[in-house]
């Protein structure tokens, strides 16, 4: 899931799925299906999932949720007909029934879901400034940027250097 989030670098304006080949592809290589018939319309779809669960992601770092990234999700577990599997009778899982991009779809939204369910979900954050999905693995759940080194420090600098030019920080 952290995966297809990441299939777009905003700072730099590079799109991993621009493409119907590029979509297929990336599903083959990441294990959620064989080669998929998949057509431009299919793209968007994609990419609206992708930014959903961005947004979903961006409120476990305080943006407020979005009701239509809650509502592109829930299509798109309607789409895959998720159903609920007992495991091996101490676990459950969630089950994409669906055929082709609508099942690899709901297999990202099953680890979503799952995520959310288990309390790990919260552990997945988006960066408020390059907007990549990274996992916090501090203590107390606090980190707020993909990196320190890079986005906290480029925001923490400008917040310095708008202090001392007497602006409000960003």
């Amino acid at each position: 899931m952290q995966s297809f989030v990441n299939t777009v670098d905003l700072e730099h304006g590079r799109e991993w799925l621009d493409t119907p080949a590029e979509l297929s592809s990336w599903l083959v290589d990441n294990g959620l299906g064989g080669p998929l018939e998949v057509v431009p319309g299919d793209v968007q779809r994609a990419l609206e999932l992708r930014e959903a669960l961005r947004a979903l992601l961006r409120a476990n770092n305080g943006a407020p949720v979005a009701a239509d990234a809650i509502a592109t999700v829930n299509r798109a577990a309607s789409a895959a007909r998720l159903a609920v599997e007992l495991d091996d009778g101490r676990r459950v899982r969630l089950e994409p029934y669906g055929r082709g991009l609508d099942g690899a779809l709901g297999a990202i939204v099953a680890v979503a879901l799952a995520a959310i369910s288990d309390g790990s979900w919260a552990r997945l954050k988006a960066c408020p400034n390059c907007r990549w999905a990274f996992h916090d693995y501090s203590r107390n759940r606090s980190a707020r940027w993909c990196s320190m080194q890079l986005c906290g420090n480029r925001l923490k600098t400008g917040d310095y250097r708008r202090r001392r030019r007497g602006r409000p920080p960003a």
